[in-house]
């Protein structure tokens, strides 16, 4: 989501060449699941010319190194567009603040979206499923098969006899009213809150993959279609011995549910990011600065190096700098730890976003923008919550198999409910490999690494550790119990040493 761009040199030397490799992050939209991620992942790293490529879930964004001479920016951007996925050029000279608000309030715009079309098809699902009630207890089918369903079984002896003491006008309306009613109701939700399902999982499938959505589209899709013939051609299926019965409640309820599953990660999303947002929210939006003997408040971004800036009690430091007069002690928790001020006189360094306390300070801007020790712990961190662990290899592998393999298992779920279950009917295998394409989706698999990678990082960063990747915690967890007793030890030695004194 965020439009940041990271470019780093990276010389590789053998024994008869030098290339120089460059290290590029641009946005990536439209990815939902771990299959997602594994797709574009894989499609980036066959591309003549990168060297590796890591894709985030959870940022949005990919990561590649790749050598400028083969390949380009734009042509990653273009691959990654060829699989039906959005991506976007970075924003040049953009800062990592920048950054993260836009990604936050991306995130929070995506969040609500979500929320809303949950609830709202949610609701359309429970009214279609009111509105079908009358349809199960009209005129008898007569002998035609019908789905043996024990939920229905109880619907009908215990909520059916309540409707029709609470809404008999509901039982007076027509069955083709009721039909084309539902009919409606459903296309609408689908054509709306659904469509981001059949979007994906019909790029999915020009590609020749498969994706979680691709299972809630076949899910719903196929409920749809088939209520839908039995409100266009009931008499076909009446003919053929079968009730035309409808259900859409189902296609409607399964896709707010999704909706809802996918609005709680958006979500957790936000929360994994609370870190971030905090150490962002520490530079403050303009500074005082002095200029012919006179006081400008100016953004942030329109400090310039050598400029004089006035820091009043009370108020944060803008940038980095060094102290030119005044004598005030600044608190630096934010990036030691220490709860203790430390004063600052005369040709002391000051740093962005720590805070000024006692006195006023006159300082001259030293660092700015990316230089700054504050934007460089910001970038650390987001570099940090998007790197790769060795076991998300694992979960790659296994999501990449895993819906053709859901496919597989509904098919044969179908074929065993039709052929191998005395008395079942055509209606019952049909809802039983619905039922397997709709509860298997790969989603968490996916995010759970990221998310855990995430919220570590997040929590080191609030303690004032700054953790260098995911593989870091993954080796952390195989250290020996004698290493988690040294650090104790060596934190009690810590505690006993008394606190020098700033008066």
């Amino acid at each position: 989501m965020s439009n940041t761009i990271t470019v780093e040199a990276a010389i590789g030397r053998d024994a008869d060449s030098a290339s120089t490799l460059e290290k590029v992050s641009f946005p990536v939209t439209g990815m939902t699941c771990a299959a997602c991620q594994s797709f574009v992942e894989r499609t980036l790293e066959g591309e003549k010319g990168v060297q590796d490529a890591t894709v985030n879930l959870m940022l949005h964004n990919a990561t590649v190194t790749f050598d400028p001479r083969v390949t380009s920016l734009a042509g990653l951007v273009g691959i990654v567009r060829g699989t039906g996925y959005g991506a976007e050029m970075p924003v040049a000279n953009e800062s990592v603040f920048k950054a993260q608000e836009r990604n936050d309030e991306e995130q929070l715009r995506e969040y609500h979206q979500l929320r809303w079309k949950a609830w709202v098809s949610v609701l359309a699902g429970l009214i279609a499923m009111v509105l079908s009630m009358p349809l199960m207890s009209m005129a008898s089918a007569g002998g035609l098969q019908r789905m043996r369903d024990p939920f229905m079984n109880w619907s009908m002896s215990v909520l059916d006899p309540a409707l029709r003491r609470i809404m008999p006008w509901m039982f007076s309306i027509s069955d083709g009213t009721i039909r084309w009613t539902l009919f409606a109701l459903s296309a609408f939700i689908i054509g709306w809150a659904g469509r981001r399902f059949y979007v994906m999982a019909w790029t999915a499938l020009l590609h020749k993959t498969a994706d979680m959505n691709t299972l809630v589209a076949l899910g719903t899709g196929t409920a749809f279609l088939y209520s839908a013939a039995s409100t266009i051609a009931p008499d076909f299926f009446i003919s053929h011995g079968i009730a035309p019965d409808v259900y859409y409640e189902a296609g409607l309820l399964i896709i707010g549910l999704v909706l809802v599953g996918n609005a709680l990660e958006s979500r957790a999303k936000g929360h994994t990011a609370l870190a971030l947002r905090k150490l962002v929210q520490l530079q403050p939006k303009t500074a005082r600065v002095l200029r012919e003997g006179e006081e400008h408040d100016v953004p942030i971004e329109a400090i310039q190096r050598g400029d004089i800036i006035l820091v009043r009690p009370g108020e944060r430091i803008p940038t980095d700098g060094e102290v030119v007069s005044g004598s005030s002690g600044v608190d630096e928790s934010m990036l030691t730890g220490e709860s203790l001020p430390v004063q600052k006189t005369a040709s002391d360094r000051v740093m962005g976003g720590t805070l000024n306390q006692r006195g006023s300070l006159q300082y001259r801007a030293t660092m700015l923008g990316e230089e700054s020790t504050l934007a460089q712990i910001v970038r650390l961190l987001r570099d940090a919550q998007g790197s790769r662990t060795p076991i998300q290899n694992l979960a790659d592998r296994i999501s990449a198999i895993f819906v053709p393999s859901v496919l597989g298992l509904a098919i044969v779920t179908f074929a065993a409910w039709r052929f191998f279950a005395p008395g079942t009917g055509m209606m019952q295998a049909f809802a039983a490999a619905v039922t397997v394409l709709v509860i298997a989706c790969p989603c968490a698999m996916g995010l759970a690494v990221p998310t855990a990678v995430m919220v570590a990082t997040g929590r080191g960063a609030t303690f004032g550790l700054l953790i260098k990747g995911g593989e870091a915690l993954q080796r952390l967890e195989r250290s020996k119990p004698t290493e988690h007793a040294n650090v104790t030890s060596i934190k009690r030695k810590r505690r006993s040493v008394p606190r020098r004194s700033l008066d």
